[in-house]
């Protein structure tokens, strides 16, 4: 059985950010995906992200679309 597809995003980055992220996944042995997602979660658990899923009960939209 195959995973179900993951959305994707596409994000436009200046050239040497381009370049050294992909420098640093080479050098850690992982994926540019990988590290996007992590800097991701890392921004989503900031107590200021924190305080709008909170306020606005972001925690809870996989219930709003049923």
């Amino acid at each position: 059985m195959s995973k179900p597809a993951k959305p994707q995003i596409r994000v436009y980055l200046p050239e040497d950010t381009d370049r050294l992220l992909k420098a640093i996944a080479g050098i850690k042995d992982t994926s540019v995906n990988a590290i996007v997602n992590e800097a991701i979660d890392r921004w989503l658990a900031d107590s200021d992200q924190q305080q709008i899923i909170e306020k606005f009960n972001l925690d809870r939209l996989d219930e709003i679309g049923e």
